[in-house]
C-alpha cells in the first residue's frame, strides 16, 4: 500500500455503498465482451458489505494497471470512505514469486559465472557474460514491469477518482502516506 486517500460525504454508509454499485458495472466476467466484462460503464466494480473495489474498464491487458481498494466507514452525518490504489492480489502474488525464483535460481548462477569470468574457471558451460546478465536482467524485469504498468494506468486512477466524487459528492480531504 502507497498513499491512502479518503473521501467525506454528508450521505449515510449505506447509501454510499448503494450509490457507487449502481453508477458502475458488476465485476462478472464474459466472452462476449471485448473488455472482458459484462456491461458497458467505463469502471467495473466488487462489493462486499461496506468494502468495494474498482478498476477501469480497459480493452487491452494491463495486469498491473490500478486497483482501487476502498472501505466505507460511519461518520458523524455521512461517511468516511479510505482507500488506496494497489495491484489485483494473484498479480502481487505472482511477482513475489518471480522475483523469489530469480533471485533463488539467478543468484548460484550468477556467482559461478563471476567466478568463471574472474578466474577462468569452468563451473558453467559455456559463455560466462550470459550467467552475468540473464539472471540480473530477470530481477529488473520483474521490478521494472510494474512500474511501467502503474505508469500507464495513471489516467485510470484519475477516472475512478472522479467517479467516485462525481456519485457521492465528495472530494478527497486527505492523503496520507501508509
Amino acid at each position: 500500500m502507497g498513499l491512502t486517500i479518503v473521501f467525506h460525504s454528508t450521505m449515510a454508509p449505506d447509501a454510499v455503498t448503494e450509490e457507487l454499485r449502481g453508477s458502475v458495472d458488476e465485476e462478472r466476467w464474459t466472452l462476449f465482451s471485448l473488455s472482458g466484462y459484462k456491461g458497458h460503464r467505463p469502471i467495473i466494480g466488487k462489493f462486499n458489505d461496506r468494502e468495494f473495489r474498482l478498476q477501469k474498464r480497459r480493452y487491452w491487458h494491463n495486469d498491473f494497471a490500478p486497483f482501487f481498494f476502498g472501505r466505507i466507514h460511519c461518520e458523524g452525518g455521512g461517511s468516511r470512505i479510505e482507500g488506496y490504489f494497489g495491484l489485483a492480489r494473484r498479480v502481487r502474488l505472482f511477482m513475489r514469486i518471480w522475483l523469489t525464483g530469480a533471485a533463488v535460481i539467478g543468484a548460484p548462477i550468477f556467482v559461478l559465472s563471476l567466478l568463471d569470468a574472474a578466474n577462468g574457471s569452468h563451473y558453467m558451460s559455456g559463455d560466462p557474460s550470459i550467467g552475468l546478465v540473464v539472471p540480473p536482467g530477470l530481477i529488473a524485469f520483474g521490478m521494472l514491469l510494474p512500474k511501467v504498468g502503474r505508469l500507464l494506468g495513471r489516467p485510470e486512477e484519475r477516472a475512478i477518482l472522479e467517479l467516485i466524487q462525481n456519485t457521492l459528492g465528495a472530494r478527497p480531504e486527505t492523503i496520507q502516506s501508509l
